[in-house]
């Protein structure tokens, strides 16, 4: 009965010690408090974005398991494409202005999945991480200049809706990765 009730202990104190460890959100350093936990959030997603894809070859970036599926690289322009957008609407339409017009023309394409499923392929990966990678930094750069004032009065929502769509996807793309022929 002793074991069993010490068991139950560990049991106990395992749990909890991870449950409380798996509930910190940490604040990234150079942004203010509110927004800094924001950037610490997206950038964990885009760690496991890049380390759920970085090693697919062009076969696996371009596989869809069926019709009405994604390609991995059109997910990732896709997300590149939505944070862009959010960009434009709570850091201005000058910063959006800023990319060229051939990144344009990707996001007018990828913000639609569903048409843009066949066009997007023939990448490498690295083509689809290194657009996702230059959106970000430009989210990150623009961050910077923002304080947790301008961040609570409705753009946090905002970022909170980045945050969980690409949780959404990379949900997807793991997905997708478990289903890629052999």
């Amino acid at each position: 009965m002793k074991t069993f009730i010490k068991r139950i202990l560990i049991c106990l104190v395992l749990v909890s010690t991870t449950s409380l460890s798996a509930q910190n959100i940490n604040h990234k350093k150079g942004y203010d408090i509110q927004i800094g936990e924001m950037v610490y959030m997206l950038e964990y997603m885009k760690t496991n974005i890049i380390s759920t894809t970085k090693r697919l070859n062009q076969i696996e970036t371009d596989f869809q398991f069926d019709e009405q599926a994604n390609s991995i690289g059109a997910i990732i322009l896709h997300l590149a494409t939505v944070e862009a957008m959010y960009q434009k609407s709570t850091f201005g339409v000058e910063v959006f202005n800023e990319y060229q017009k051939d990144e344009k023309e990707l996001f007018e394409m990828a913000i639609d999945l569903n048409k843009s499923k066949e066009v997007l392929k023939d990448k490498p990966i690295k083509y689809y991480l290194d657009f996702y990678k230059k959106v970000r930094n430009k989210t990150l750069k623009e961050f910077k200049k923002r304080n947790d004032d301008w961040w609570t009065k409705g753009n946090h929502g905002a970022w909170f809706h980045v945050m969980e769509h690409q949780a959404h996807h990379l949900g997807q793309i793991k997905l997708i990765t478990k289903r890629l022929p052999t």
